[in-house]
């Protein structure tokens, strides 16, 4: 009986020894130099970047052409709807304005007055997109190079 309980003592004791020496190991890890404490930062002077005038004159230039292209970009579905319904031929604002709002309708959306629709194809004008001819005192509109190119 003895030997069992010198046995169990010292199963107990070797066990008592692997968790003591468990811990310590995991008190070591916790101990070791985290990176922020290994790193050093040094300060850096930072200098602005002079720019070149050949840069300024080409930034400049290119914003401009930019520009002129933006305009293409920024169309409202208004205008684009009258832009389409040129189909390649000339047309007369009563036929502008039927195809404006026969597009509107079946949308639930309301009609557009005539003074509306004449805004938006000035618009489209000052533009580019759309052209007007008066012929026998009609108003005759159709769709200039750009137009065309817009549209396809």
């Amino acid at each position: 009986m003895e030997n069992k309980k010198d046995e169990n003592f010292e199963s107990r004791k070797d066990k008592k020894e692997k968790m003591v020496s468990y811990l310590e190991k995991i008190a070591q890890d916790k101990k070791k130099p985290v990176a922020k404490d290994l790193v050093k930062l040094k300060h850096v002077e930072v200098k602005k970047q002079e720019v070149s005038k050949k840069t300024v004159e080409l930034s400049k230039i290119l914003k401009i052409q930019l520009l002129e292209h933006d305009q293409f970009e920024n169309l409202s579905n208004d205008e684009i709807t009258i832009l389409e319904s040129f189909m390649g031929k000339r047309v007369i604002f009563p036929q502008i304005a039927l195809i404006m709002n026969q597009s509107r309708i079946p949308l639930g959306i309301e009609p557009l007055k005539k003074d509306d629709i004449k805004g938006i194809l000035d618009k489209l004008i000052s533009k580019g997109y759309v052209k007007l001819e008066v012929v026998q005192g009609q108003n005759i509109y159709f769709l200039s190079e750009r137009g065309k190119y817009r549209v396809q």
